[in-house]
């Protein structure tokens, strides 16, 4: 990679990443001996189960797809592993499982084979992410009846006072936002000084990134479904932890909690398929946020208002232009539409995102029809940068090129502005939106791509055109596994799902079928078709309706 491809990526950061990032190469966390003491309760704690069971057999493990076992000290750190699921296996989110009750001696000696086998600092665990996200769900666990021994006690002691030394100021977004979580948790339930210490430090990052990474119309700043979802469970986390010690919490913090909390909520149910499940869109896939309908539950037994899934009466249409995130829903009574005319996330942190500008998911009576490409893996390999690059998306390329210049397994260079957008309102049962981006301009290639949809109940238009000087223009459509392709021509495209007949009919492209791949999971790769569409001149416009079996 040349040195203008890492201008492109750095100039974006903060000083503040920078000078940090400086520190941590030599300054590090010093180990202490602490004694861990529980603090009382003055509330009830909400123990309920969030996530697929992780353990089994006491010592086999499944994370990402992918199982495991931990036998000797050595596995906690296999290099055969892949560093994801290394840190999964590290966070301990068995302890919070569906049905953690059923695994309880199994759990607590895996806990105390961790202490053993994991001293102080050597290893994944000591990392700060993979060491906050253990602390939170050692606390929680505790809190659900389990009571810790002392050894338990000490360890968790020693490890809050190593990540307080060690929290991620040079990465930010989520990564300090659950370093914060976790000061958090243990200041509140562990007693002595230092934990008081620990709360007070969390609450101030806490304070400062909410309001950073909540937008206004209640999305997550890094703009990924997935990360929206894990970051809304941190808040229904600490909103359970504030009440279990109002004590030590001020009010204020509680209701801006659930303020917050209220909006992230809302924001989920406008991004959510008709299958009730979220959205593809930068780095997000199934299988590691907990599903919509346990967030939506975990919501109603804190106490807060549970967010109804509006569907419009049967030949009526409903749009949501959430601005700030700069996504736009709409839905009628048979299909959702969620499109993309977003930036590429915030420019200092934009590691999970994908050069997925002005691409669209689309489900129809339940079925998702017209899919991004999902993620199976993280890391360096080519097909984590190929599932990030515009190809993969149902979107468009010119010139080869992505909309965004993604490279390396989190990086973004020269990316792509979204302007000219405009969201009109429903008028006689259809509404126009679309939008423009320079993503190729700023890589050099003097043109703009504007997109534009016209919805209606029964039809969904969209058109593309390209802007200024180019060679060649493709765009994508790709198919879910479970949509069949009953006919490919030159103009005419005829699929079908288990209960609808498709058609698009295409204008000013030729359109060709391919072989692809989606990735509704990590581990995961299963076999679909993608529709590409050869642009003639400098624009195309796609038709699409539907009939019901």
């Amino acid at each position: 990679m040349n040195y203008f491809t890492y201008y492109h990526t750095l100039k974006y950061l903060k000083i503040s990443q920078i000078v940090y990032r400086i520190r941590k190469r030599f300054i590090h966390p010093t180990h202490h001996c602490l004694n861990g003491c529980p603090a009382m309760l003055s509330g009830d704690w909400v123990t309920y189960g969030l996530y697929e069971q992780k353990l089994f057999d006491g010592n086999r493990v499944r994370f990402l797809n992918v199982y495991g076992v931990v036998h000797s000290e050595n596995d906690w750190n296999d290099v055969s592993q892949s560093k994801l699921w290394l840190y999964n296996l590290h966070y301990f989110d068995d302890l919070c499982a569906v049905n953690a009750r059923n695994r309880i001696d199994q759990q607590v000696a895996l806990i105390h084979k961790w202490i053993t086998d994991n001293p102080a600092p050597e290893g994944n665990g000591w990392e700060p992410y993979p060491a906050s996200l253990r602390i939170v769900n050692w606390i929680k666990f505790f809190l659900s009846g389990i009571f810790p021994d002392k050894i338990m006690l000490d360890s968790l002691a020693q490890q809050v006072d190593f990540l307080s030394q060690d929290l991620e100021r040079h990465l930010l977004g989520n990564h300090l936002f659950v370093n914060a979580k976790s000061l958090i948790f243990a200041g509140l339930f562990l007693e002595g000084k230092l934990a008081t210490k620990w709360l007070e430090t969390g609450l101030k990052i806490y304070d400062r990134e909410l309001e950073e990474q909540v937008l206004s119309d209640g999305g997550n700043f890094e703009l990924a479904p997935m990360y929206h979802v894990i970051m809304l469970v941190d808040l229904l986390d600490l909103t359970n932890i504030f009440t279990a010690y109002s004590h030590k919490i001020d009010l204020c913090v509680i209701d801006k909690t659930r303020k917050y909390t209220a909006k992230m909520l809302d924001w989920l149910q406008k991004m959510t398929h008709t299958d009730g499940e979220v959205s593809f869109f930068n780095d997000t896939a199934f299988g590691i946020a907990p599903k919509n309908s346990v967030v939506t539950e975990y919501a109603k037994k804190l106490g807060l208002k549970a967010i109804r899934r509006c569907i419009p009466s049967p030949g009526f249409i409903e749009v949501f232009d959430l601005e700030s995130s700069g996504y736009v829903s709409a839905r009628s009574f048979e299909y959702s539409l969620v499109a993309d005319l977003s930036p590429v996330g915030p420019d200092y942190i934009p590691g999970h995102a994908h050069a997925d500008t002005l691409s669209f998911e689309f489900s129809l009576g339940g079925q998702r029809v017209f899919v991004n490409s999902g993620i199976s893996e993280y890391g360096l390999s080519e097909e984590r940068l190929r599932q990030r690059q515009t190809a993969a998306h149902n979107t468009v390329s010119v010139n080869g090129m992505d909309s965004s210049h993604v490279w390396s397994g989190f990086r973004v260079a020269q990316r792509a502005r979204v302007a000219d957008r405009v969201v009109g309102p429903v008028v006689d049962n259809t509404v126009s939106f679309g939008a423009s981006h320079n993503g190729f301009k700023q890589q050099g290639v003097n043109c703009v791509h504007h997109r534009k949809w016209n919805i209606s109940p029964d039809r969904i238009l969209f058109t593309d055109k390209i802007i200024g000087r180019f060679e060649s223009a493709i765009g994508y459509l790709h198919l879910h596994p479970e949509v069949d392709v009953l006919d490919v021509n030159d103009e005419i495209v005829k699929l079908a799902t288990d209960r609808y007949f498709i058609n698009l009919a295409i204008s000013g492209a030729t359109v060709f079928l391919e072989d692809s791949t989606w990735h509704p999971q990590f581990g995961v790769s299963n076999a679909n078709k993608k529709l590409y569409f050869q642009f003639k001149n400098d624009s195309m416009a796609v038709v699409i309706d539907w009939r019901k079996k």
